[in-house]
């Protein structure tokens, strides 16, 4: 409904705030902390509208639109998920990587297999079945981030920074792709074409991957935990 999507926008500005404001302050500092909090809240709201609204779109017989933005709100609430534990458990990698992770990994890695065998061949046009295909992608990377995790556990001192800059990461394409989409539908109806819709989706994904890769650079410096044994 109408509500629904102005909740949805007015989260989403609040939302960005909350993500640039945590960017912007000192890391690890108590405004970081704050912030962080604030944007995770923030998101938690969002999931919630998100899945409110999916089960309009069953009532209203939309059900692959329903299954799509179920898929988005998983993918989601593992990059949040991440985002919030990685800190949390920073002293305790077992604890990270418990029932609650490998749950997480294993319905995004099998709702991802399930979009690409069953759904991608139904889906018309190809603008939407190339959305898929990308968030699909998304979904069994996410899905594979967590699997390494739960597979090698602190193989470095900064595993958990490794895992909250990759959760951000994904945060930061979530919040700006759906904000430039919900932001520019009605003054640029173009943006409401699948193909349109497509190239912000993707844009935004790989811009997501930039920005890993570069806070990656600027704040990991990975000491192996085997290192710090041997210099004991």
């Amino acid at each position: 409904s109408a509500g629904l999507e102005t909740s949805n926008l007015y989260s989403g500005f609040l939302a960005l705030a909350g993500f640039w404001g945590a960017a912007f302050a000192r890391k690890g500092s108590a405004r970081h902390r704050r912030v962080g909090r604030f944007y995770l809240v923030v998101m938690a709201l969002l999931l919630a509208v998100t899945l409110v609204m999916a089960v309009g779109m069953v009532i209203s017989d939309q059900g692959k639109r329903a299954t799509f933005n179920v898929y988005i709100t998983l993918v989601t609430v593992c990059s949040v998920w991440m985002a919030w534990r990685s800190i949390e458990d920073r002293d305790d990698v077992n604890a990270y990587r418990g029932i609650t992770c490998k749950a997480l990994c294993a319905l995004l890695g099998g709702y991802a297999l399930f979009l690409l065998l069953v759904i991608v061949p139904k889906v018309e046009p190809v603008a939407v079945k190339v959305m898929v295909i990308a968030f699909s992608t998304l979904g069994l990377v996410t899905c594979g981030t967590l699997l390494y995790r739960i597979v090698r556990g602190a193989n470095h001192t900064q595993w958990w920074l490794s895992d909250h800059l990759t959760a951000m990461a994904l945060n930061f394409g979530a919040t700006h792709a759906s904000m430039t989409i919900l932001g520019l539908s009605s003054p640029v109806p173009a943006v409401r074409e699948p193909a349109m819709r497509t190239t912000i989706l993707i844009a935004w994904m790989l811009a997501a991957l930039a920005v890993r890769v570069w806070v990656g650079q600027r704040f990991l410096k990975r000491v192996p935990t085997n290192a710090l044994a041997v210099a004991a």
